[in-house]
């Protein structure tokens, strides 16, 4: 009994957790470029998917400490702005 009801719970732990959702912006287990583009998509230019050409170019070879980096930068030098996260993507990455 107790078997069934461990497997129940953990069953319904898989079905509810956002992280085994793959349209969820969990994000824990994005590709480093995923995570760069969309937030370039987002900020930068207003969530226009037609924009993902020039944001694949700017986090060309992105990696897990882009984000961080990101994050400093915007946060420190354009007072918190997503909008400027091309900026702080190209100088991060040095494209």
């Amino acid at each position: 009994m107790k078997k069934h009801l461990s497997i129940i719970f953990l069953s319904l732990v898989f079905y509810v957790n956002p992280l085994t959702i793959n349209d969820s912006n969990a994000g824990w287990f994005s590709d480093p470029l995923e995570k760069c583009m969309d937030r370039l998509i987002k900020g930068s230019y207003s969530g226009d998917e037609q924009y993902s050409a020039p944001a694949a170019k700017f986090c060309k070879g992105a990696d897990k400490s882009t984000d961080k980096c990101m994050d400093r930068l915007i946060k420190g030098s354009y007072r918190g702005d997503e909008q400027y996260s091309a900026a702080a993507a190209k100088m991060c990455l040095g494209n």
